[in-house]
């Protein structure tokens, strides 16, 4: 049974629900998830995994979550040769840089090696209008990993 990690960081709670239904959709699919919070995380616990997803808010000038930052900054150093990933968050499509997280966070993990298997999910606005957009795109990334 593959094995995902999905770190998130999430200031207002609307990522951190899309890390959850991601991960009900994946434990659905036979899936065996950790979800974990990005301040919880240490970049060397993801070569524990087959999967990686990063889901972040895209704040300010298109930046990632605060809590993102420091781990964003030790991921430099980690080798994720083999992994596959996505990344998936929450913006606002009234600012010029909408969800530019997720590109941030996808450029980490190929950086790393990540074989990206989707393009990123985002989220525009109120993430609970959107939870099947969510768990369609969940479901997509799954059959790519099994």
């Amino acid at each position: 049974m593959p094995k995902a990690i999905i770190v998130y960081g999430s200031t207002m709670g609307n990522t951190e629900t899309l890390a959850n239904t991601i991960e009900d959709v994946f434990e659905n699919d036979g899936i065996e998830v950790t979800v974990s919070n990005v301040t919880d995380t240490a970049p060397h616990e993801l070569m524990e995994y087959d999967i990686i997803l990063f889901g972040s808010s895209t704040w300010g000038d298109g930046e990632l979550q605060d809590d993102f930052v420091p781990f964003h900054e030790e991921m430099k150093s980690i080798s994720l040769d083999g992994k596959k990933g996505a990344s998936f968050g929450c913006g606002d499509s009234n600012f010029p840089n909408f969800c530019n997280a997720v590109y941030i966070l996808e450029d980490c993990l190929r950086q790393c090696g990540v074989t990206i298997v989707a393009d990123p999910l985002k989220i525009d606005g109120d993430v609970d209008a959107q939870l099947e957009d969510a768990e369609m795109w969940a479901q997509n990334v799954a059959r790519q990993l099994v």
